[in-house]
């Protein structure tokens, strides 16, 4: 009898280390964002704007500031896993960039929306960021790092 409750015992402690031992992320990636500078248009300047506009290759973007920011930050409304929903926010993983940037420096979606992009909640309750804005590259890189494929 003592040997079975033994056992029994090891067993709930095996399952409980299995399950309370946490996961680890994916090994984080810099990824170069790109910056399209687009030029003014005057009368001297007719040639230059008929070409390209230039793209500028900015610092790279720094993931683990992105984490630092999102579990800092983010996690107060939304799931500490982007594939998940929170408590109050929807789960973020799909958001394009134009679309975080905007609700970080507003609070509410974009007027115009990205083809293709739909929003999750129609609630107006996201709290406005813009201290934040430099660091969205940031954050949307780390965001899609964890995105389940």
């Amino acid at each position: 009898m003592i040997q079975i409750i033994w056992l029994g015992t090891l067993g709930v402690l095996y399952l409980f280390f299995i399950v309370m031992t946490p996961v680890k992320a994916p090994a984080p990636r810099k990824a170069l964002a790109a910056v399209e500078v687009q030029k003014t248009v005057t009368e001297e300047s007719k040639e230059e704007a008929k070409a390209a506009p230039a793209v500028v290759e900015v610092e790279p973007v720094d993931i683990e500031k992105g984490k630092t920011i999102y579990l800092a930050q983010c996690i107060k409304c939304h799931n500490k896993d982007p594939n998940i929903k929170g408590a109050i926010g929807p789960e973020v993983v799909d958001a394009p960039l134009e679309v975080m940037q905007h609700k970080v420096m507003t609070g509410r979606y974009p007027d115009v929306l990205p083809e293709g992009f739909e929003p999750k909640r129609k609630t107006k309750q996201m709290t406005k960021f813009p201290q934040y804005a430099k660091d969205v590259p940031s954050i949307h890189a780390y965001v899609q790092s964890l995105k389940k494929k």
